[in-house]
């Protein structure tokens, strides 16, 4: 069963990575010199729409109001320090892989290592904040990663990878906030 708190968080979740996802996609059309020119205002549309369908799943909440729940509210300071954790081995690893890459003068590589820690990082996020669809977005990630890895030419390799990224993360989005509904009569916390 959902809990407001749930939803609220699915809803924050998807929010994030629709600015990531737009990130993603917008930094690897603009380094394509042969993007189309609507490609770039079409990633922004896109971002605009989901989150826009975010602040359309918040509003119905805001008038629920939160009960306080002592178990909730450890599980939720428990979850907010393993993310905390998880988020800064994941800031570390990537300033490890920057500097490791740059220094071998693999700089190309960069983004492909960055968005392989950043699907790796979702495999914990699933468990902690209990969303299965975090394990798909991660294995994706990092599959998308592998296959960009076999094209030869760097432009594509990274305009591909920029891609993937966004798509990955804008899907899951989409799929958090599909889920990001209250389920059933039970507590509202």
């Amino acid at each position: 069963m959902s809990t407001v708190a749930h939803v609220r968080g699915s809803v924050a979740g998807a929010a994030i990575l629709t600015l990531f996802g737009s990130a993603w996609c917008i930094v690897a059309l603009a380094l394509w010199p042969a993007h189309p020119v609507w490609s770039i205002p079409a990633g922004s549309v896109a971002t605009i729409v989901l989150l826009a369908l975010c602040v359309m799943r918040l509003k119905p909440l805001r008038n629920i109001p939160s009960i306080h729940d002592p178990v909730a509210a450890a599980k939720g300071k428990r979850a907010g320090m393993l993310f905390g954790i998880i988020f800064g081995t994941e800031s570390g690893l990537i300033w490890l892989c920057a500097t490791l890459l740059a220094r071998l003068g693999l700089s190309i590589w960069i983004p492909i290592a960055v968005a392989v820690i950043v699907g790796l990082h979702f495999i914990p996020l699933a468990r902690v904040f209990e969303v299965p669809l975090y394990y798909w977005a991660g294995v994706l990630c990092v599959l998308g990663m592998l296959g960009c890895s076999l094209i030869r030419d760097a432009g594509t390799r990274l305009l591909c990878a920029g891609l993937i990224m966004a798509a990955v993360l804008w899907l899951t989005a989409v799929l958090l906030l599909l889920q990001a509904r209250l389920i059933g009569p039970g507590p509202i916390v």
